[in-house]
């Protein structure tokens, strides 16, 4: 096809699609959404990562339809919005690794005033009661990441697990050790609980 007519039917394409036309949209999914879907993955290194950069990405092109400019290639506004979704992922791993590093090096001065060492050894038991107290797996997906400092490549290699579980299993250990240190009686103090926040 001629790049003028590919042009066109872009055009025409966007113009049927701010007027709500699904099959428009159809097209453009079909033509677009496996590059996408392998862009997202190569950076991502997960499938079902990838999955959902690309409905996220064609949820938003639904949700903006009427806001498109129909003289501008659709192409670089989806992966535009694709490198944004991707980025914001692999931030929010950064951040999850940069979590656990600080969990597994929290001070007593971190935790509470000098002169509060009894109670910050009640929370270092406790804390240690709840990562021994994890199912298995987890505790040993945990220890990898936390002691270890292993990827979630890594240690989805090294345990034959995909690093999907490997993210699902941290998630759900945090949970447990909240959930275990409230139980307990030890309430998060600001800096655990924004360390914290963002697996939940």
């Amino acid at each position: 096809m001629h790049y003028n007519e590919v042009i066109y039917e872009e055009y025409k394409l966007l113009s049927l699609l701010a007027e709500d036309s699904e099959y428009a949209f159809q097209l453009i999914y079909d033509r677009y959404r496996n590059r996408i879907y392998q862009t997202a993955v190569r950076y991502l290194k997960s499938p079902h990562s990838g999955q959902e950069v690309v409905q996220d990405v064609f949820l938003k092109l639904w949700f903006e339809r009427k806001n498109l400019n129909p003289d501008r290639p659709i192409e670089a506004w989806l992966y535009t919005v694709a490198r944004n979704n991707i980025l914001n992922r692999l931030k929010k791993i950064a951040n999850e690794w940069k979590a656990l590093d600080q969990i597994g090096h929290l001070s007593a001065t971190s935790i509470c005033p000098a002169s509060d060492k009894a109670e910050t050894s009640e929370y270092n038991i406790l804390l240690h009661k709840a990562i021994a107290s994890l199912p298995e797996q987890q505790q040993k997906v945990f220890n990898l990441a936390r002691n270890e400092k292993r990827t979630y490549i890594q240690i989805a290699e090294q345990l034959s697990i995909s690093p999907l579980t490997v993210k699902t299993h941290i998630s759900r250990a945090l949970n447990h050790i909240r959930d275990f240190l409230h139980q307990n009686g030890i309430e998060f103090l600001p800096v655990l609980a924004s360390l914290l926040i963002i697996f939940f």
